[in-house]
C-alpha cells in the first residue's frame, strides 16, 4: 500500500501525521516534497546534547512490516538528509538516510539510538537518489539500500526490543545551515518482513 495515495496539496490521507511539521511542505506530482527548516535533526549522543526536532511524517504499525520509499534531495550541508524511520520514542529510533558527509560525499547512512545513537556510513552514491527499506521481524530489524527498487544492498541488521507498535516514516533534517530541499516519491508499506535481511531477498 502507498500511503501517499489520497494526499494532495497539504492534505494528508491513510492515517499519517506529522511530528514537527515543517513551515514548506506539499504533495504534488512527485510526491511529497519538503524544505527542513535549520538546526533540526534527529540524533542523541553519549554525553551530548541531543537534537530530537526533525520533520517526521508517520502512520503508527503494528507487529511486522516492510517499508519502502524512494527519496531524491538537495543536500547542501553536512548532515542533511532525506531518511525512512522506525520511532517508539526519543531515546528509540532508528533511521536510514541520504545524507551529506562532512567531506562533500552523498553515502547511505544508518543511525540506531537505544538510547544513545550511533553513526554508520555505508556506500558512496554518485546522485543523490535511492530507494530505502526498513523491515521488522519481532525485535529484529534489517535495512537495505537499492539503486532501482529492484536489487537491494545489505545496510545493516539490528535487535531493539520496541512495543507492538511503533512510528514508521519519512523525515527530512538539516542539522547546519539552511537551503536543503528532499522529495519523497512514495511511502509503501507491507504487513510482512523481508524474508533474508542479509541478501535482501
Amino acid at each position: 500500500m502507498n500511503l501517499f495515495q489520497g494526499c494532495e496539496g497539504q492534505q494528508l490521507a491513510n492515517d499519517l501525521t506529522w511530528s514537527c511539521e515543517p513551515p514548506e511542505w506539499r504533495f504534488g506530482d512527485e510526491g511529497l516534497f519538503i524544505v527542513p527548516e535549520k538546526g533540526t535533526d534527529f540524533f542523541r549522543p553519549y554525553k551530548g546534547p541531543a537534537k530530537d526536532n526533525a520533520c517526521l511524517l508517520y502512520v503508527s504499525v503494528t507487529g511486522d512490516f516492510t517499508a519502502v520509499t524512494r527519496a531524491k534531495a538537495e543536500l547542501v550541508a553536512f548532515g542533511d538528509a532525506a531518511a525512512l524511520t522506525v520511532r517508539y520514542g526519543e531515546a528509540q529510533w532508528a533511521k536510514l538516510c541520504l545524507e551529506r558527509s562532512p567531506i562533500g560525499d552523498i553515502s547511505v547512512v544508518s543511525v540506531v539510538t537505544n538510547p544513545y545513537s550511533d553513526d554508520a556510513n555505508n556506500e558512496l552514491l554518485s546522485e543523490p537518489e535511492c530507494y530505502l527499506r526498513i523491515t521488522r521481524k519481532g525485535d529484529v530489524f534489517g535495512m537495505h539500500f537499492s539503486l532501482d527498487g529492484k536489487m537491494w544492498r545489505f545496510v545493516r541488521t539490528f535487535g531493539m526490543a520496541l512495543p507492538d507498535t511503533v512510528k514508521v516514516g519519512i523525515h527530512a533534517q538539516a542539522p547546519f545551515e539552511g537551503g536543503c530541499q528532499v522529495w519523497f516519491a512514495g511511502l509503501a508499506l507491507r504487513p510482512e518482513p523481508v524474508k533474508d535481511f542479509r541478501s535482501g531477498e
